[in-house]
């Protein structure tokens, strides 16, 4: 078996052993019965060597301690570290095997030493990254914590570490979650923040932890935000972002027949075929929301939803830069966040992650 399909297979047989204890919190992994063993997605050749060009910008800002910062030769940052660690895995490397088992092995390892440095309280963080004051203070132990659990399984010798590392984020990020299912409201993006809290969770819980907090507060908090419109048009930034990211787990949380799931995404499909804004002007936060609503689009071939991956993938493609990177036009300009959430988005159809299945 190779290393992409073994990712997720040996994920959905202990997920299969564990969800009987989770079914209370929300976030169990509710794709086991149903998963099948993930075959590589064939792109085609132009695609193909824009992954490339990406990937290899992004190997060549990892550090020899396997730590990531947010450019070339910066200081290394948890948040990018971790981002560049799922697009490894995503693109099929781990490091059991793959093409980039080396980098994807240095990377864990980099993710695990800074975890160590990382204060898990706000009070006592000495520095903010420009991850955390756009998507809130915990964004970067949302990734960590989505990175770990999905590399648990393809890291022997390192399991300890990882349950350790995970034990102590996870009821972290628990106890962090407000009574409105919602991790805040401090950053520019906070909707977003509190999507990937659910997303690291859920990731979790498919790894074996015990969740201790609710989703069905995630989804009541994420409905009510998308019932809110501006009518301003200069929030088209946060209103894309917004309707993006709720979508992927509101579709998950079953509210795919609800009539303000059906209009956000009605208006989301006509926007990328109308305005060119968010691939143009896109930042992290833009990036990011194209691979979360992207993996959603893929689970059903409705003919405007099978529209959606040629589109941004086209559009991605013509906004790369020659080094094979993205830069982010506004907010997170991080190229190393950027590069990595635009390649989760074109490897989407590899399906090679256990938050894909949602």
């Amino acid at each position: 078996m190779s290393s992409l399909h073994s990712l997720l297979h040996h994920r959905l047989l202990w997920g299969a052993l564990f969800i009987l204890g989770n079914i209370v919190s929300g976030f169990s992994f509710s794709g086991i019965a149903q998963a099948q063993d993930p075959q590589p997605h064939k792109f085609d050749a132009k695609t193909k060597q824009s992954i490339d060009r990406g990937l290899q910008f992004l190997v060549s800002t990892i550090r020899r301690d396997g730590t990531v910062g947010t450019d070339l030769h910066q200081p290394p940052d948890l948040g990018c570290t971790a981002m560049v660690g799922l697009t490894l895995l995503s693109e099929g490397s781990t490091p059991r095997g793959g093409r980039y088992t080396r980098e994807s092995a240095q990377v864990l390892y980099g993710v695990l030493d800074l975890i160590q440095q990382r204060p898990l309280r706000a009070s006592g963080l000495t520095e903010v990254t420009l991850v955390q004051r756009k998507i809130g203070m915990n964004a970067d132990l949302f990734l960590a914590t989505l990175y770990l659990s999905e590399v648990y399984y393809e890291a022997p010798g390192a399991e300890t570490e990882i349950r350790n590392a995970l034990t102590k984020l996870v009821e972290h990020i628990c106890l962090t979650q407000g009574k409105d299912g919602t991790w805040g409201n401090e950053s520019w993006a906070p909707i977003l923040g509190t999507v990937m809290g659910w997303e690291c969770l859920r990731s979790a819980s498919s790894a074996g932890f015990q969740i201790e907090a609710s989703a069905k507060l995630v989804g009541d908090a994420l409905m009510a935000n998308l019932k809110k419109r501006s009518s301003d048009e200069q929030n088209w930034m946060h209103e894309f972002y917004k309707d993006a990211s709720s979508l992927r787990v509101l579709y998950s949380l079953n509210y795919r027949d609800d009539p303000v799931f059906k209009e956000c995404l009605d208006r989301l499909l006509n926007r990328i075929k109308t305005d060119p804004r968010p691939f143009q002007l896109a930042g992290g936060e833009e990036y990011l929301s194209f691979f979360l609503v992207t993996e959603c689009l893929l689970k059903e071939q409705k003919p405007d939803w099978a529209a959606w991956y040629p589109r941004v993938r086209d559009e991605l493609m013509l906004t790369q830069n020659r080094d094979g990177s993205w830069t982010g036009h506004h907010c997170i300009t991080n190229r190393t966040f950027c590069t990595s959430a635009a390649l989760l988005t074109m490897l989407a159809p590899n399906l090679s992650l256990t938050m894909s299945e949602l």
